[in-house]
């Protein structure tokens, strides 16, 4: 049988964010399961360490860079099946010191670029196929000292919710996936830079459960994926009453605390 009539029944994922913590083990995951797994890097080669079928370099920060690399994909990928948004990008500051900079990167990476981006995959996604957006529990929870990254991530899921209901006549299933702490190079600048406390909530994952988690949830009808019930009920009520809120967080500073040292000591041992 012809190459190409093999590859045409192969399931096609675009993945943003792949050489990232969590994006390398979406990438093994999926080629082990047969798919074709086009990615977008920031990199103008393919890293060595990364399973993937073709690499399309793609800047978020850059919209001409976006518009360039969606020509691309759309050439290279006639059919998508998947696309999962993975990038995101933090930088812990306070409000009235922010770097404009640090700004303009975080929401231009977390928000602004995602949303060009699927724009610009979006004509050749499937009927019956699948736009994963890997958020944050930052987007339902405010996150002190990362008021930045929280307001991306809130606008992301605000942006999935939306894009769900145009879709929806499209045969298109949109989803989000809302991963607790996950045990990434990322997540560890982050709390060198003063990441908030709340982080250690949750223990933090390794990546490659972390992917496993966001692939099955990809398999699934349900809009919007936790890792618990705790987490898929607490942050709505916490929104809703913001004294509720207040009450609960010198539990939840003590708790994070316990944790985050533990952490530590763990990782001293290893």
């Amino acid at each position: 049988m012809p190459q190409e009539s093999e590859n045409s029944r192969r399931k096609t994922v675009v993945i943003s964010g792949a050489t990232g913590g969590i994006g390398r083990f979406l990438c093994r995951q999926l080629r082990q399961e047969g798919c074709r797994v086009v990615i977008l890097s920031r990199q103008a080669d393919m890293p060595a360490d990364i399973a993937a079928d073709m690499a399309v370099t793609c800047d978020l920060m850059d919209a001409g860079a976006i518009a360039t690399a969606g020509v691309a994909i759309r050439r290279a990928c006639p059919r998508i099946d998947l696309f999962i948004s993975c990038a995101g990008t933090i930088s812990p500051q306070t409000v009235g010191v922010l770097d404009s900079e640090r700004v303009r990167r975080q929401v231009e990476t977390n928000l602004t670029g995602v949303i060009l981006l699927t724009q610009e995959v979006l004509p050749n996604i499937a009927v019956g196929g699948r736009i994963l957006f890997v958020n944050s529990m930052a987007g339902v929870f405010p996150l002190a000292g990362s008021a930045v990254y929280t307001a991306s991530k809130f606008g992301l899921r605000g942006f999935a919710r939306a894009l769900a209901h145009e879709l929806r006549p499209r045969g298109i299933h949109v989803q989000s996936v809302f991963p607790g702490s996950v045990d990434t190079s990322m997540f560890r600048d982050e709390m060198e830079q003063g990441g908030s406390l709340l982080n250690f909530m949750s223990w933090p994952q390794a990546p490659e459960r972390a992917a496993a988690w966001i692939l099955a949830a990809a398999r699934g009808r349900k809009e919007e994926h936790f890792p618990s019930i705790i987490d898929r009920i607490f942050p709505p009520l916490f929104l809703c009453s913001p004294i509720f809120l207040r009450l609960c967080m010198p539990v939840m500073t003590v708790w994070s605390r316990l944790t985050r040292w533990c952490y530590r000591r763990r990782r001293g041992r290893g």
